[in-house]
């Protein structure tokens, strides 16, 4: 295999002053909603808008890692929920817990190989097959919870998720470990730069020598299984199952891995500019929803940031490529 030109070996990636940018209006924003609003100043306001979003920041993780390989899945949420259906389901039917799980994890995992051999073995556009996945998953979904919300949860899993550490549930924990297990990869690894190597050009990433079906493939693979991982933190963290609440989760996390782009690493899907950028839109939403905004502002606060993330990933692209 031909080796990879060597990159800068920064804490971060490459980029200048700017990848700052957007950490630097995270500060900003929270300053003056520090200053302008008193609920600001309590933490237990901090703490619920930091604790609350750890299911999307999880999933927001998730979905860099097709991202970066140039592909698309927008299956993560379904698959979280199928998992979590899947769980219950079996756990209610006197499954042990030790069997429901493993075979939660086995139905991410089914369903990141299909999208995985859907994509790079037949070559379906991955915005098609995924949005296939999605809608099948949905349907799953209310097939095996009978179209009603379960609860029922055990007291292990629901343990493990909302334990607290130094103050902080365990849930936020797993997502912050995440990250830093993402930015380790995609900053420390090879393998982090044969996925954007093969994101950004993939017949040079082929003539180079890098396996571009596997990587491509084993990212649908990891999507699917750490989806369905969420799924259990999921179930662990809300107790019950909502067959239709997949659709809830589904723009946000790709919302913050877009705006993600424009942080930390300019132009490429990173782990840190995605806890960055959720983070952002977390304090810009919570603080438009304590001036009185109604509860529709977080839907166009995440369209609108979904739209300018994107366009500014792809402003940033072209100036890569003119350099």
């Amino acid at each position: 295999m031909t080796t990879l030109p060597p990159t800068r070996r920064s804490l971060f990636g490459s980029g200048g002053p700017q990848r700052f940018a957007l950490l630097g209006i995270l500060a900003l924003i929270l300053v003056l909603c520090l200053i302008a609003i008193p609920e600001f100043r309590s933490w237990r306001l901090i703490a619920s808008m930091i604790n609350s979003q750890s299911i999307i920041l999880l999933l927001a993780l998730v979905a860099t890692v097709v991202l970066r390989t140039g592909g698309f899945d927008l299956s993560i949420s379904q698959t979280m929920v199928g998992s979590a259906a899947l769980t219950i389901v079996l756990v209610k039917a006197d499954v042990p817990l030790a069997v429901a799980v493993p075979l939660a994890i086995a139905l991410g995992a089914l369903v990141g190989a299909l999208n995985g051999y859907l994509v790079v073995g037949i070559g379906v556009d991955s915005f098609v097959t995924t949005l296939g996945s999605y809608s099948a998953l949905a349907g799953f979904a209310y097939l095996v919870t009978n179209s009603s919300i379960v609860a029922g949860v055990p007291d292990e899993l629901v343990n493990a998720v909302r334990s607290e550490v130094l103050g902080i549930p365990l849930v936020t924990w797993y997502a912050w470990i995440l990250a830093i297990v993402l930015w380790f990869v995609y900053q420390r690894t090879p393998l982090g730069r044969y996925m954007l190597f093969v994101g950004g050009n993939p017949d040079a990433a082929r003539l180079a020598g890098i396996r571009v079906k596997a990587v491509r493939f084993g990212a649908y693979l990891a999507s699917g299984v750490l989806s369905a991982l969420v799924g259990l933190i999921f179930l662990g963290y809300f107790g019950a199952v909502d067959p239709g609440v997949g659709g809830q989760y589904m723009l946000q996390p790709l919302a913050a891995a877009f705006l993600g782009t424009t942080a930390i690493v300019i132009g490429r899907f990173n782990a840190l500019g995605t806890v960055v950028a959720l983070y952002l839109l977390i304090v810009g939403i919570t603080g438009l929803q304590v001036l009185g905004a109604q509860t529709w502002v977080t839907n166009v606060f995440y369209g609108l940031a979904l739209m300018i993330a994107v366009a500014a990933s792809k402003l940033a692209g072209r100036k890569k490529a003119l350099r």
